[in-house]
């Protein structure tokens, strides 16, 4: 794979991502759920107990991930948060230390934490996450400050995450697409959109039905997004969960006229003018599940902004969040290395059998 030559005419892409930090606290469980739920239910029954349990603190938030994983490949980063005075304490040790500009995270707000539970089911890896959004959950765009305002006018590209964890999240898209417009790359990443089932349509209807961008999502958000959109139902459920969201996907893709990205444990696709292009994912032994679709963004997006074609982007994406999920520490790799994985790991790609 050829270093960076962007289509922005920069080696290193100036990219704006908005709008959460979040301190994340891990509790990694070897064990399925139905086994940690075993060990659980004795301990409650006799009135409270100790579970001896892995466990460790990293900075979280779809915002921060992407930063992070983007600042690692080269990119140069901006994100625009609000949190506590000990949070920015954090996000410069966890961010400012990796690249990431922080000057435009206010610090006059709450931190927001979150829980993540991992394990097992159904003999697939899972995530359960708690969540305290603290100010992410009112993030605005009065939030935004001027410098901010600045930045995202004169970068190449902007990414919003997590409005599913934002109550003004739908009016924040709104504003912030308006004002940079349409001549720069744009991505929207909302989450799990099923928690505010009573503002999906407002989302829908005010943001992505002006096609702005790209859509990035998971095969469940696709799922559920798909369905409130074109309200019936999607699909076959005699089908695999992954086809099943990328039948959603083209749903969406073609119910907004806009990009649609998606990434699943098997294989990636982008969907465009009614056109649909797969890639099979990388079999890797994952240890840990959260904060592995912010790593694929990060790879879909960096490879967008340098040019890479349709296949290669999802190639690069695929090896990034592969090398995410398996790596013992969490680390984000550099450009050179997802490179060389995509080389190197041509043997261990999913055989993709095409719906």
């Amino acid at each position: 794979m050829r270093e960076p030559n962007s289509r922005f005419g920069k080696s290193r892409p100036d990219i704006v991502v908005l709008h959460d930090f979040v301190l994340d606290h891990y509790v990694t469980f070897r064990e399925s759920l139905v086994d940690v739920l075993s060990k659980i239910q004795p301990i409650a029954d006799r009135g409270g107990g100790n579970i001896v349990v892995k466990q460790y603190l990293s900075r979280g938030g779809k915002a921060s991930n992407l930063a992070s994983a983007l600042a690692k490949l080269g990119s140069q980063v901006h994100l625009i948060a609000r949190t506590s005075r000990f949070g920015h304490s954090l996000a410069k040790m966890f961010l400012e230390s990796e690249g990431v500009d922080i000057s435009c995270v206010k610090a006059d707000g709450k931190l927001a934490l979150t829980v993540s539970i991992e394990t097992k089911h159904e003999g697939r890896p899972i995530n359960i996450m708690l969540s305290d959004p603290g100010s992410n959950g009112t993030f605005g765009y009065s939030n935004i400050s001027k410098k901010g305002l600045q930045l995202m006018e004169k970068s190449d590209g902007v990414v919003l995450a997590d409005w599913a964890l934002n109550s003004r999240g739908t009016d924040l898209a709104k504003e912030v697409f308006g004002r940079v417009g349409r001549s720069k790359l744009l991505m929207i990443d909302p989450g799990d959109v099923s928690r505010r089932k009573n503002e999906v349509k407002e989302l829908i209807d005010c943001v992505l039905r002006k096609g702005y961008g790209i859509l990035s999502l998971n095969e469940s958000e696709a799922l559920y997004l798909a369905e409130k959109a074109s309200d019936e139902r999607v699909g076959r459920r005699t089908v695999s969960p992954e086809i099943l969201g990328l039948d959603a996907a083209k749903v969406l893709a073609e119910e907004f006229n806009m990009r649609v990205d998606l990434h699943t444990r098997l294989f990636s696709a982008t969907i465009s003018n009614g056109h649909c292009l797969t890639a099979p994912t990388y079999k890797v032994e994952a240890k840990r599940v959260t904060g592995a679709g912010d790593a694929w963004n990060a790879g879909n997006i960096y490879a967008e902004c340098i040019g890479l074609s349709d296949l290669h982007r999802l190639e690069f994406a695929n090896a990034l969040a592969a090398y995410y999920v398996s790596s013992p520490e969490g680390t984000h790799p550099t450009f050179k290395a997802v490179s060389n994985l995509v080389k190197s790991w041509r043997n261990r790609r999913r055989r993709l059998v095409h719906p």
